[in-house]
């Protein structure tokens, strides 16, 4: 962050909201009085959060802290470098007021604001916004915050310790930057919608559709002219389409052209709410975790913050979403068996025994505690499965290569039954989208991942274990952290920006979520 002068511009913005008399009548006592007069105390249309305004007054003997200039100042700082972080600069403007004591009061309540966003996120990290949960949140103490402004601590050494202490989202803040450029310039065309143009095709739309790759980028100013897909049209559009998590065959297709026409300010507010997302993560990651970014279905293996191994997962389809959070792994199972979900057993096993008898033999599973002596009927057979309106029992099955969880499972600590593990159906990581899952993650490399966590002499023992065909449980030396989160914005280091689709909808609550103006006091 840098809070380099000049601040002109943003110190105007703040002047400007600061149109009252000040009145020497009021005293600390009607300042005390006026805080602690309701639980949240409101001026006008913003209600205050009273818990770091009572402590920061109390320790001032309920003094005004922003006289002579100060809170004007502070304000104009924080104001001008609101945006840049992808926070709204409206959501700490400081209304109108006729009161000194309102006035004091409504700064430093938008100091605390603004300090608490930057540094923990503006908005609860919940599941349904893409958030871990509170639990990984940073701390942050805006009384120590507003008492370190009002003594004269330099703003920019105060506000340089609170964003998230990670490349990941200085380059993302650079992205928004170049995207709010774009956005400022009006953005890009449109493109018409019509059939799909391939490679050595002409069509008008490609005039357009050169604009736009130039405009992000991809296509290089010179190649703006011509109605043909030619070879360097087609290579950009490869490059976008990997950008965006599109099958990359150089053609404009219609999930390429719906991609192309989503307007620069819908990308500026995807990266704004992805900044947000890095705003909940905990300051200091463990050196030795796994993290999953589930909208990119992608895996990796940090070991003493490098990363040691990275892979393309599957996850959850929409109607069955892998949730994220933080979680530990701490052992692994070779050979599972699997215990089919009462859902997925009666809506998917029981359709397909209804026309094929023998179809739990054929996939080596067994029905466990309904038939109990009746060998046939654990198996599914001489039983009339049209009669079933619910599968009866748990089903399970047994270890194998056809097992659905593959040869290994790796255990994870949560309520959700939400583990890694192996697949049989390989085919599924050669797809570009690849949320098709039932909510857990598939693993692209499952005996890599299992040799390194095990590492030793133990590791190149695994596929002897496997082999062997018996189900065994390891226990790691240690718990890993494993972080499933929700990023469809990122940087890479050369400043390659990806987007990737909003799988569960996280992006368009948390997006409505940011867009409402800040009248309530934050949530901790």
């Amino acid at each position: 962050m840098s809070l380099a002068r000049p601040f002109l511009i943003g110190l105007s913005l703040a002047l400007a909201s600061f149109a009252w008399p000040a009145s020497a009548a009021e005293t600390p006592g009607d300042l005390q009085k006026r805080l602690e007069s309701e639980a949240a105390p409101k001026i006008g249309d913003r209600t205050l959060d009273p818990a770091p305004l009572t402590g920061f007054y109390r320790q001032r003997g309920h003094r005004l802290a922003w006289t002579d200039g100060k809170g004007e100042r502070v304000v104009g700082d924080i104001l001008a470098v609101a945006d840049g972080e992808g926070l709204s600069a409206d959501n700490y403007a400081i209304p109108a007021t006729n009161s000194a004591i309102d006035r004091d009061l409504l700064i430093s309540d938008a100091l605390a604001r603004f300090g608490h966003d930057l540094a923990t996120g503006r908005i609860a990290p919940t599941r349904s916004v893409g958030g871990m949960g509170p639990d990984t949140r940073p701390s942050f103490d805006a009384t120590r915050f507003l008492i370190d402004l009002s003594s004269g601590k330099d703003v920019a050494a105060l506000l340089e310790v609170l964003p998230p202490p990670y490349a990941g989202y200085q380059r993302l803040k650079v992205a928004l930057e170049r995207y709010r450029k774009l956005v400022a310039a009006g953005g890009w065309p449109v493109i018409p919608d019509g059939t799909s143009i391939k490679a050595e095709a002409e069509d008008e739309r490609l005039l357009l559709v050169r604009r736009r790759l130039i405009m992000t980028g991809e296509l290089a100013a010179t190649h703006d002219k011509g109605k043909r897909l030619d070879k360097p049209l087609a290579d950009a559009l490869k490059t976008f389409q990997n950008r965006h998590g599109i099958e990359p065959d150089g053609f404009v297709g219609k999930q390429t052209l719906t991609a192309l026409n989503v307007p620069a300010e819908e990308r500026m507010r995807q990266i704004q709410a992805n900044l947000e997302r890095w705003r909940w993560m905990p300051h200091r990651l463990d050196s030795s975790h796994i993290a999953v970014n589930l909208p990119a279905a992608h895996l990796e293996l940090v070991r003493e913050g490098r990363i040691d191994l990275a892979m393309r997962v599957v996850v959850g389809d929409v109607k069955s979403p892998t949730p994220t959070m933080a979680t530990t792994l701490s052992s692994m199972v070779l050979n599972p068996t699997w215990t089919v979900p009462p859902g997925i057993a009666t809506k998917e096993i029981l359709p397909k025994l209804r026309k094929e008898p023998n179809y739990l033999v054929a996939n080596n599973m067994v029905i466990l505690d309904a038939f109990d002596g009746d060998s046939a009927k654990q198996q599914g057979i001489g039983i009339d499965w049209s009669r079933q309106s619910r599968f009866p029992g748990r089903l399970r099955q047994r270890p194998g290569p056809d097992n659905a969880l593959g040869q290994i499972k790796f255990n994870l600590s949560n309520s959700d039954d939400i583990y890694l593990h192996d697949t049989p159906k390989r085919q599924y990581f050669g797809r570009i989208f690849r949320a098709l899952s039932h909510g857990c993650v598939r693993l692209e490399r499952p005996l890599d991942l299992a040799k390194s966590l095990i590492g030793g002499e133990m590791a190149d023992k695994v596929p002897e274990m496997i082999s062997a065909a018996d189900t065994k449980t390891i226990k790691l030396d240690k718990a890993l952290t494993v972080y499933l989160m929700y990023f469809t914005a990122w940087a890479d280091e050369d400043g390659t920006v990806h987007f990737r689709d909003d799988l569960y909808g996280h992006d368009a609550r948390l997006k409505a979520a940011l867009k409402r103006p800040a009248r309530l006091a934050p949530a901790n």
